[in-house]
């Protein structure tokens, strides 16, 4: 292979489907090449050889917030890739998170869960393990890859600069390790990306108090990025995150339909910032990773244009954040009242309810709202999606009689509905189940690459109600098609997805 520094940016402006786009990023930026080279270094055979794959997972608090974190069926997608080759050794690898102070079940197997890598009976049945299975099947692979859970497995190792220091094992001591991150701004480093993403490999949950205040979470990111170097940095930017509140709640997300590679995971993230409109030394982190393992050349290739528009963060909102950081009290307590809202898999926790609490999550509302108004456009469209739909009850008693259809049918869009319609058309036999972008129905397997993972998720449960509830889908079939001809507008344009708009 050859030494050149090479970081893949490519696009596909909306008009294929993001894992054509994944799989092209890859071949660019000589993915397979990079990992066949490391495992012929370390004398393993495929088997034997442990791929970690640290995808952006615990940010998410809420499913619809698709430009927070890393889409789960891309992961799944790349874990498809890599069986394929014969990798069979792999892992996907999380840290629990400060919203563990404020919420019920936010282990790394319950959240991922409700992301879409496990069933979300998980929700229900976890008991505070570690590991849970990931099944990755389609494309003729079926095999159980686990999602770990760093916090329950913090290992001492020498760090230098550091001394003895806890760090995720599973993470520690992967033979491959990858940051697959998620494109969006932060209101302490200005973005994170793959850098950034690594923080998450640091075992404690409650990461304010012990890596911002007491040990800098600067220093301890790039020292622990030296340490246990990356092999390969992915950045997920078909989705996005930018504003103030980025790094938390972007279900009004932006849509770059980009995704960036490459081996040098400071070339990648420099790479991806200018695309942000930033410069890569913007970032505390990245200065101080710089520092300590100087950038090299590299070579960008690809089509990727700058995002726009994307807004950056005002510099007061990180010199605030820089001011408050050494207090943990101060740190949790503003970071709860600029959460926003919540899911509901994962509770306040009693502390959180009170009645002080409550009035200043009420009065902290308008001013959320405020600084990413948009949201009411999403709340706007689903509005006069119900009241189509429900002008229709004559024709569509089906549709318009279930508020838990209709609530599902809102995340499609037109090409969405079109591949539903062609779904029913070839006839499932069954209930459905999902592993990444692959439903299952009756022994078939049947490809769906909705334009959001959160449309599969949507259109399975549509699915699997109308199973569980004895209904027809031949009924449905014919309805949402009918649906189509009377209300040719009523689904999202491909350019501005449901819950998803630029």
């Amino acid at each position: 292979m050859s030494d050149e520094n090479i970081v893949a940016a490519l696009t596909d402006n909306g008009q294929g489907d993001r894992f054509e786009l994944l799989e092209k990023v890859l071949a660019e930026s000589l993915f397979f090449e990079t990992l066949e080279e490391e495992r012929a270094r370390s004398g393993k055979e495929k088997p034997d050889f442990l791929v970690a794959v640290k995808p952006n997972l615990s940010m998410m608090l809420r499913r619809d917030d698709v430009g927070v974190y890393t889409d789960p069926f891309l992961v799944i997608h790349l874990l498809r890739l890599l069986l394929k080759r014969g990798y069979t050794r792999l892992c996907v690898v999380e840290s629990q998170n400060l919203y563990g102070n404020w919420f019920e079940k936010r282990g790394v197997a319950p959240v991922g869960a409700r992301a879409g890598y496990l069933d979300e009976s998980v929700l229900e049945s976890w008991r505070g393990e570690g590991r849970w299975d990931i099944r990755v099947r389609g494309g003729g692979v079926d095999a159980l890859v686990p999602l770990v859970d760093l916090t329950l497995e913090p290992a001492e190792y020498d760090i230098e600069g550091m001394g003895r220091a806890e760090v995720g094992k599973t993470w520690a001591e992967a033979d491959f390790r990858i940051s697959f991150a998620k494109a969006k701004s932060h209101f302490y480093s200005y973005y994170t990306l793959a850098v950034k993403n690594v923080y998450g490999c640091l075992p404690h949950q409650d990461k304010v108090t012990h890596y911002h205040c007491k040990r800098r979470v600067t220093p301890w990111t790039a020292r622990l990025v030296k340490a246990f170097p990356v092999h390969f940095s992915i950045i997920d930017a078909v989705t996005g995150a930018d504003g103030w509140m980025g790094v938390k709640i972007k279900a009004v997300a932006k849509k770059p339909h980009t995704i960036i590679a490459g081996r040098d995971i400071l070339a990648v993230d420099r790479a991806g910032a200018a695309l942000m409109g930033h410069k890569a030394e913007k970032s505390p982190i990245h200065r101080e990773l710089a520092s300590i393992m100087p950038e090299k050349p590299y070579r960008l290739v690809g089509n990727a244009a700058p995002f726009k528009p994307w807004r950056t963060i005002p510099a007061i909102f990180v010199w605030i954040v820089v001011l408050i950081e050494s207090s943990a009290w101060v740190m949790d307590y503003a970071g709860a009242l600029a959460t926003g809202g919540y899911d509901a898999c994962f509770p306040h926790k009693r502390m959180e309810t009170s009645w002080w609490k409550r009035l200043l999550y009420m009065a902290t509302a308008p001013v959320n709202l405020a600084l990413d108004w948009r949201y009411l456009t999403v709340l706007f469209r689903k509005l006069l999606f119900f009241r189509k739909i429900r002008r229709r009850f004559d024709d569509l008693p089906m549709i318009a009689g279930s508020r838990y259809i209709t609530e599902r049918l809102a995340y499609l869009s037109s090409s969405d509905a079109a591949l539903l319609k062609s779904l029913l058309d070839k006839g499932l036999k069954g209930p459905v189940s999902l592993s990444g972008h692959y439903f299952f129905s009756g022994g078939g397997e049947f490809a769906f690459p909705a334009l959001l993972f959160i449309t599969n998720i949507a259109v399975s449960e549509i699915l699997n109600h109308i199973y569980e509830k004895r209904l027809s889908l031949t009924t449905f079939a014919g309805e949402l098609s009918l649906l189509q001809s009377l209300e040719p507008c009523i689904f999202g344009r491909d350019s501005r997805y449901a819950y998803c708009y630029e």
